[in-house]
């Protein structure tokens, strides 16, 4: 069974894994726009990551990179209030490397001189846009990888 949920559509039937990967989705969206306006993003997403590597031995199941996205979807759509961008896309990183997949988290800016720069995250993962996709995201001029420090 599927729903419709904010600019996509997700599984709402649950398989093994899934009601952890929501509840941790939950608990990354709420904590981690208090932990932003605290923390540079850099030691942020930093920490999800080594986070992450280590709760990989303990969470359940062997999802899809769209079932992972999916919990990261259903719970921002279910939660009050609203997340940035960000917000979202370092969740949805989060719970991805669980399961070893590697995202591409990009950050991009509008470079459009007569209107105010705007900036937007998201997430690719083999070519393809898994949560932030935007009808007009080729607006957005990707800044440097935020892993282009790991391959020098």
């Amino acid at each position: 069974m599927t729903t419709s949920v904010g600019d996509s559509t997700a599984t709402v039937s649950w398989s093994p894994g899934d009601p952890i990967r929501f509840l941790l989705a939950v608990a990354l969206l709420l904590s981690l726009p208090l932990v932003l306006t605290n923390v540079v993003m850099s030691r942020t997403r930093a920490s999800l990551l080594r986070i992450s590597n280590y709760g990989a031995l303990i969470v359940p199941g062997d999802p899809t990179a769209h079932r992972v996205v999916s919990a990261v979807k259903i719970a921002d759509y279910y939660l009050p209030g609203g997340r940035t961008c960000l917000v979202r896309s370092l969740a949805a990183e989060t719970v991805l490397r669980l399961y070893a997949f590697e995202p591409d988290h990009q950050i991009g800016v509008t470079t459009e001189s007569d209107t105010p720069m705007e900036a937007h995250s998201w997430l690719e993962y083999r070519n393809e846009v898994l949560i932030g996709e935007l009808n007009d995201l080729d607006r957005y001029e990707p800044l440097a990888s935020m892993d282009a420090g790991k391959e020098l």
